[in-house]
Order: C-alpha cells, then sequence, then structure tokens
C-alpha cells in the first residue's frame, strides 16, 4: 500500500516534469522577440514622414497653447511685406524681419486650437526648398510664435516646441485667414497659369 502510494506520487511528479520538459521548447518558439526600432533612411529634400508625438512633445504642445484656450479671442498675424503689394504671389511670402510688419488676419477659431491642442503627429520634413511664413497667435499679453508651409505635410511649428504638428485642419485655417486678406490662391493660380 505504501509503495502504491510512493509509486503514484512519482508517477505524478514524472508527468508534470515531462510535460514541462515537452512546453520548454515550444514555449521558447512561440515568444515574440523583442521589438527592434529599423534606423528610417534619411529625408530627402521636400520629402515628410509623419511619427507619433512623445508624451513631452505633448505636453510640450498643450503647454504652448493653454494661455490661448481659456480666452475669448486670439487673434492671428501674419509677418507681412512691409514694400508695395505688386500683385504677385512672392509679394506674399514672409520676408526678412527688417522688411516685415505685423498685419492682423482675423481671429482664430477657438475649436481649431482646441483640435491643434490635441493632435497626436509630428511631421519630420527633410530640408526644404519651400518656403514659410511667420505668424502669432495674440491674446492680451500672450504670444505664440507659428509658422507653416504651403505644403500641408510640413506640419505647423509653434513657438520652443520640439515638433513640427501635422494638423491639417490647423494649417487650412491659417490658409483661410491669409487667402481672406490677400487673395493667395487666386495669385497662386495666376503664377501656375503662366
Amino acid at each position: 500500500m505504501r509503495y502504491t502510494r510512493h509509486m503514484k506520487a512519482w508517477r505524478k511528479a514524472l508527468q508534470l516534469c515531462c510535460g514541462a520538459a515537452l512546453l520548454l521548447p515550444l514555449q521558447a518558439c512561440t515568444t515574440t522577440p523583442p521589438l527592434q526600432t529599423e534606423e528610417q533612411p534619411p529625408l530627402m529634400a521636400g520629402e515628410a514622414r509623419f511619427v507619433p508625438l512623445s508624451t513631452a512633445e505633448r505636453r510640450e504642445l498643450q503647454q504652448a497653447l493653454a494661455p490661448f484656450l481659456s480666452v475669448a479671442t486670439v487673434e492671428l498675424w501674419y509677418s507681412a511685406n512691409k514694400g508695395k503689394d505688386t500683385g504677385t504671389f512672392e509679394w506674399c511670402i514672409s520676408p526678412a524681419e527688417s522688411e516685415a510688419e505685423w498685419v492682423c488676419l482675423g481671429t482664430m477659431p477657438r475649436a481649431e486650437l482646441k483640435k491643434l491642442a490635441d493632435e497626436t503627429t509630428a511631421s519630420d520634413h527633410g530640408d526644404t526648398l519651400d518656403y514659410w511664413m511667420r505668424f502669432e497667435l495674440r491674446s492680451g499679453d500672450n504670444r505664440l510664435s507659428l509658422s507653416i508651409c504651403p505644403a500641408e505635410e510640413f506640419g505647423v511649428a509653434l513657438g520652443n516646441c520640439t515638433a513640427s504638428i501635422h494638423s491639417r485642419s490647423f494649417h487650412k485655417a491659417v490658409w483661410t485667414l491669409l487667402d481672406k486678406k490677400f487673395q493667395v490662391q487666386k495669385r497662386f493660380d495666376k503664377t501656375v497659369e503662366e
């Protein structure tokens, strides 16, 4: 009787050990290897790549926009050419600071600022042969510089934020106010036709 109990216990232990021994190789084959980050090729001029904003970059973006989300009116100002408007598309490009003056384009809708603060994607871009247009958000004593390129893919550069924010909606809102003041699209169409 005693022998039988010991034998049963040994058999059970042997079964467990053998089962575990059989599962170990199977487990080794089914574990997923740690993810390796693939090195991305360098970006060519005019090329853009979209990447998620890190937690720190999102915090930076929200802190930069915070003073503008709690006020009733936020104006968008543009660094425009202070020379005579020649009617050309090039005249709309933000010139060197010594040749520029700040022009109020209108009020930026709060909904657009909120959408921008909630963005989660950055736009990484190579050297651009295009130009950047300089703007400022203003409300009371608060100022925030921003710049955009006509190419939406290059994003919106905000103040001291590390990443350029990919936001088609905000880009379009800025472009709408700019176009209303300077008829930029009409000028651009004329340049393309010529």
